[in-house]
């Protein structure tokens, strides 16, 4: 089948494989376009990761946030803690079809209490038993949070230092410390990301900002969060 979708991220996961996420396009008794629920479309491969040549159009182009796109997708994936995800018809290009700016994505904003916080455990992670028990499954929020910014940390793993990027949240009066996964964010203020040093970077409007936050799919008996992709609504 068809569903067109209004692409809302676009983000790395396994670099350089793809997550990708919007909210499905219908048509009312009119013939008026409006939003329905989100759709993550995903393969059987890499925890339903996307290769580039998975999420790109007929012209070789990949699909970007904002597009309009038709994507032939089989049967829902049916996984209880990412009900948006839809496995992709392999071999099938999308096709794109129109291209919608960030005032349309604001009016879609949503309102959740909080951005899946689990007493007891870091703001960036979540447990299976905690999502096991909310009364609504959403793996996916975009949202407008009061502020906005982010952090680039080196840390030691294994032993191996390494360099990250962060995306710090101020939502409801609580702040979040998220993984930043949007390549177009990510080089758009730290184009030299490697040789730049740690501490803030700010965007040009710290409130003036809507994100596409999501869960990933567990590893090593926890879900982690992730800034998908960050659209400012000023340029």
């Amino acid at each position: 089948m068809i569903k067109r979708v209004f692409i809302l991220a676009n983000s790395y996961k396994h670099h350089p494989m793809r997550c990708v996420a919007g909210r499905e396009v219908l048509q009312d008794e009119k013939g008026q376009a409006h939003c329905g629920g989100w759709i993550r479309p995903v393969t059987d491969h890499d925890e339903g990761a996307l290769r580039l040549d998975e999420c790109c159009y007929t012209d070789g182009s990949n699909a970007q946030p904002l597009d309009v796109a038709d994507m032939p997708l089989s049967q829902p994936e049916n996984d209880p803690i990412q009900p948006e995800n839809w496995f992709i018809q392999s071999g099938l290009h999308w096709q794109k079809v129109g291209n919608w700016n960030v005032a349309l994505a604001a009016q879609l904003v949503e309102q959740p209490p909080n951005l899946w916080l689990e007493p007891g455990q870091k703001t960036d992670r979540v447990s299976p038993a905690f999502l096991g028990r909310m009364a609504q499954r959403q793996s996916l929020h975009l949202i407008q949070p009061d502020s906005f910014h982010l952090k680039i940390e080196t840390k030691t793993w294994e032993g191996q230092r390494k360099k990250r990027m962060r995306g710090i949240i101020r939502y409801r009066g609580q702040t979040y410390d998220f993984g930043l996964t949007d390549p177009l964010i990510d080089k758009k203020y730290c184009p030299d990301f490697h040789n730049a040093p740690d501490g803030v970077v700010r965007l040009k409007h710290d409130d003036q900002n809507v994100l596409c936050v999501s869960l990933t799919p567990e590893f090593q008996g926890l879900h982690y969060k992730v800034v998908a992709a960050v659209l400012e609504l000023m340029p």
